[in-house]
């Protein structure tokens, strides 16, 4: 088996990479891409030393491909990872964020705690007083699926 290894070449590391970028392509998400840009250089640096020097012993070989392949991929986690970017709009896939400081009309009592149609979807809303048909209230907060509401002084 170590046999293998010994016969490692920049062929090796070329083919390794160019797997690991056709496994990022199918939807890895940037967790192959660290790996395959090491492997990659891996095989341009054994490429080259065995130019110049009768190679690298695959012992150094593996070492330097993972040392590569830790700091590529904390490279590429730190700065390229979209989730880092900021939004121009941070609610956009956050319903009840979006409802925060919405002013409505009640439909129906509430006491403590009810449902309410708010456009084409029914919320679970919470109160600190019991609240009338007809009273206008704002959504004041928001916890998963359900809001949280106040009347509004008139």
């Amino acid at each position: 088996m170590w046999s293998w290894f010994e016969q490692l070449s920049q062929w090796h590391w070329f083919i390794f990479g160019l797997l690991l970028l056709i496994g990022e392509a199918l939807g890895a998400s940037g967790f192959l891409l660290g790996t395959a840009i090491a492997a990659l250089l891996m095989g341009v640096i054994v490429g080259v030393s065995s130019l110049f020097i009768d190679g690298i012993g695959w012992q150094v070989q593996i070492l330097l491909g993972a040392a590569f392949s830790v700091i590529f991929s904390l490279l590429y986690w730190r700065f390229f990872r979209a989730d880092q970017q900021a939004s121009d709009r941070p609610e956009l896939n956050h319903r009840t964020a979006q409802l925060v400081g919405r002013k409505l009309v009640l439909d129906k009592n509430i006491q403590f705690e009810g449902r309410i149609q708010i456009g084409d979807t029914f919320w679970k809303v919470v109160a600190d007083l019991p609240l009338s048909e007809g009273d206008q209230v704002e959504v004041v907060s928001a916890d998963a699926t359900t809001l949280k509401i106040k009347k509004l002084a008139v």
